[in-house]
């Protein structure tokens, strides 16, 4: 995997976390976004927009792990237009101010593909570390949306369960001992 394909299997892992974060509880991301109208039309169009990051950042990582340069090519321009459509809401009134935060992770997002397809630069991919990453991420989003039901001591034991599990699959399926990995 090269560093263009990690740029966008990290664009699409944040998508896929804002959208379950949009899904699962969808008054986070409407206080972190700034958003103060939580009626129904809001929350139900809030879901529906997660959904679709869901899907989309789905996509950018199946694109990142099969390589799909073109996908990567044509993904830059679209971002930098949504960085601009995304910036633009907040001096015309539409937006919060937080509202920043998603256009500058487009931005951010769209230079760093851009960067790395310039550099063509190689990056070798460790399975065993993704899986271990992935399983931390998912944990820490877990323990996040466990404080509010179950408390403080609820969100850690999501955290050390699902890290936990995630842990023992990655030691399984990719075991750094046998393969000569430490």
């Amino acid at each position: 995997m090269d560093i263009a394909a990690l740029t966008m299997l990290v664009f699409g892992m944040v998508i896929v976390g804002s959208g379950l974060t949009g899904l699962l509880a969808p008054q986070l991301l409407l206080t972190v976004l700034g958003i103060t109208d939580t009626g129904s039309a809001t929350l139900l169009f809030l879901m529906a927009t997660s959904q679709a990051s869901l899907a989309m950042g789905l996509y950018y990582i199946l694109a990142s792990v099969n390589g799909t340069r073109v996908f990567f090519q044509w993904s830059v321009p679209l971002r930098i237009i949504n960085f601009m459509v995304f910036a633009a809401m907040i001096p015309l009134g539409i937006a919060p101010m937080q509202w920043l935060q998603v256009a500058g992770l487009e931005l951010a997002g769209a230079s760093a593909t851009a960067i790395a397809m310039a550099s063509k630069s190689h990056y070798t991919l460790d399975h065993f570390h993704v899986l271990r990453i992935a399983s931390l991420t998912l944990a820490l989003i877990g323990g996040i949306l466990a404080f509010k039901p179950f408390g403080i001591y609820g969100s850690a034991s999501a955290f050390l369960l699902i890290s936990s599990v995630g842990m023992m699959y990655a030691y399984r399926r990719f075991n750094p001992v046998q393969t000569g990995e430490q």
